[in-house]
């Protein structure tokens, strides 16, 4: 970014209508259809997953408090033994619409999971009274979560038509591991027990032996289930061969390692899998069964994105995924959450890990000023990662004062229409300044784009230019921008005219606030059409506008030639333009969601979204 470091905001409205107008959709013919089983809330979800699954009624029905997960993480098993849906309560209040469920399935039989502190007494009578004339309920409660566990689990294993003698184990701790098994749990009719590394670990493995456990499969890592507790349980069932562990570096990884063994050891598929969040646990409890039925994994997400390690399974199946259920409302799992699980299928996910290699390697060459020997070696590693993609590489020189010259490395994606979306970032710093803020960064979110799109279907033209001489480099604040003029300057008119966006990728390693910006002076189409989709993602920048006469970045020749324009930034950063601007100061974070956007909003764009942006 070239011009000086200024910390007056200026706030421009834009017009609702603009983002409504330029709302990207996944691109219709590359998304496989999202089916999204909800209610308003998780009793009405839980309703909802229940119609779906039992149209014509059930033998029997598992009931446990919403407002808790413990009691309600064994249910999916006995679920399954007893072919029965899983139903959520208030603690004092069976809700209207799941007592309306009960009469509709006109079970003989249901379960309340829980002592009265989690499902009073009045509500099991509430259950009572909706069931049919002889119909039972039993109430399956210990003196803790364990306990209670082990009821259930008991139960589970005295209803299932074949017990097999495999059980799952569970940290009592958390939900999440038990949740991405509860598909398993409820079409293997398995039981889930859970525990502790305390005094309820000898409960628990005696519980096994008497349940006629022979082998247990842990969900989660030793941070979850600890050593000690897997040596107590082999111990147990007779030595180490007996127990299995699932574990992946955090829930989300480990709901694929479950879903990866579902489909090798129990029949599963990856046609269709669940989609629930990573951070509640009813959906996933409920909509289990609805995904045990059809044999499908349940991947857990957070609210925020789709999780880069799901993203890179989907990708890796994506000859085998034809669609998603989403377990819950747009709360629990938004749209934008969907669509990036429909595009996890069209490109690899943006690896913020690979970013910041190159941002290592680019601010690692030193100071970077216009016409360098720094700045030469920048545009030959980045040169050299675009071959190695694939792309043929083009390497323009730029005049700039003092007789020095600089170049442009431009690189091209093509898509199925000639319409051109440009994504640029600026390769030299200031010195003393390595630049790995400004803007190794912008050079590395566009290089692992452009890594992800080199065999994605795109609709528009991708064209990547890494910028020379964007700082001053003369004796004025004229002196600036070289690459980028020089680059527009050499446009035809025909050439102009298919560039319907150009995005400057610069400064997006460091700062609290996520900014888009422009001069104000030229179309806003660019700016609204990044706003939507940041709007619809969790990430949506806030409009800038550039102060004083200049633009800050190299989107300026572009805009003042008219062609739509914008740049995206993350600010403050009070290491701008000095020294200590290294590779430790980037923050990763700031880097993948600044990537994440730009990869959403490019492959969503279609032919219609092309025309809106010119």
């Amino acid at each position: 970014m070239s011009a000086p470091r200024d910390t007056v905001r200026a706030l421009v409205t834009l017009l609702t209508a603009c983002l409504i107008a330029l709302s990207l959709p996944a691109r219709a013919d590359a998304a496989v259809p999202v089916a999204r089983v909800a209610g308003p809330d998780r009793y009405a979800t839980a309703v909802a997953v229940s119609r779906s699954t039992f149209p014509t009624g059930a033998d029997a029905v598992v009931i446990a408090t919403g407002r808790q997960w413990a009691d309600a993480l064994g249910g999916s098993g006995l679920a399954g033994a007893g072919s029965a849906p899983v139903l959520l309560t208030e603690p004092h209040r069976l809700p209207a619409s799941v007592r309306a469920e009960i009469e509709r399935l006109a079970p003989t039989s249901a379960y309340v999971l829980g002592g009265t502190s989690a499902v009073a007494q009045a509500v099991l009578e509430q259950v009572r009274s909706a069931l049919p004339p002889g119909a039972t309920v039993t109430r399956l409660a210990g003196a803790d979560r364990y306990l209670t566990a082990v009821r259930v689990a008991t139960e589970t294993v005295a209803r299932a038509e074949t017990p097999d003698g495999v059980a799952f184990v569970a940290t009592g701790r958390d939900f999440a591991d038990a949740l991405s098994a509860a598909p398993v749990a409820f079409a293997l009719e398995r039981p889930v027990y859970l525990v502790d590394d305390g005094p309820r670990v000898a409960t628990v493995t005696a519980a096994l032996r008497a349940g006629g456990v022979t082998d247990v499969v842990l969900l989660g890592g030793t941070a979850a289930v600890p050593e000690g507790v897997e040596r107590a349980l082999a111990a147990a069932l007779g030595g180490a061969e007996h127990v299995t562990r699932l574990a992946g570096r955090d829930r989300h990884a480990t709901a694929v390692l479950v879903g990866e063994w579902a489909v090798a050891e129990a029949g599963f598929s990856w046609s269709a899998p669940g989609l629930a969040a990573s951070t509640a646990f009813a959906d996933g409890i409920t909509g289990g069964v609805l995904l045990g039925t059809r044999r499908a994994p349940l991947l857990l997400t957070p609210s925020d994105g789709l999780a880069d390690v799901v993203a890179g399974a989907l990708y890796a199946r994506r000859g085998l995924v034809t669609g998603y259920t989403a377990i819950g409302g747009t709360a629990t799992v938004p749209r934008h959450v969907a669509t990036e699980a429909q595009q996890a299928l069209v490109a690899p996910f943006f690896s913020a890990a690979n970013a910041m290699t190159d941002v290592r390697a680019i601010a690692g060459f030193g100071a970077r000023g216009a016409g360098s020997v720094a700045e030469r070696r920048a545009f030959d590693h980045i040169a050299g990662r675009l071959r190695s993609w694939g792309y043929t590489v083009t390497m323009a020189e730029v005049s700039v004062p003092d007789g020095l010259t600089s170049h442009n490395v431009i690189a091209e994606k093509p898509g199925s229409s000639a319409d051109v979306v440009l994504i640029g970032a600026h390769v030299d710093s200031k010195p003393p300044s390595p630049g790995a803020n400004d803007n190794a960064s912008g050079c590395a979110v566009t290089l692992e784009l452009a890594r992800l799109l080199a065999e994605a279907p795109v609709t528009p033209t991708v064209r990547f230019v890494f910028f020379g001489a964007e700082e001053i480099a003369g004796d004025t604040p004229d002196d600036h921008h070289f690459g980028s003029r020089q680059y527009v300057a050499s446009l035809g008119t025909a050439d102009r005219a298919r560039i319907h966006a150009m995005v400057s990728v610069d400064m997006v390693g460091y700062g609290p606030d996520f900014h888009v910006r422009s001069l104000g002076t030229g179309p806003w189409s660019c700016v609204t059409s990044l706003q939507a989709w940041g709007a619809y993602t969790a990430h949506r920048p806030s409009y800038l506008k550039d102060l004083g006469r200049y633009g800050w970045s190299d989107h300026e020749a572009f805009e003042r030639a008219g062609i739509p324009a914008a740049w995206i930034q993350w600010r403050d950063d009070p290491v701008y333009h000095t020294a200590a601007d290294v590779a430790s100061h980037v923050q990763s974070s700031r880097v993948r969601v600044t990537g994440r956007l730009l990869r959403g909003w490019v492959l969503a764009l279609d032919q219609a979204n092309l025309d809106a942006l010119r």
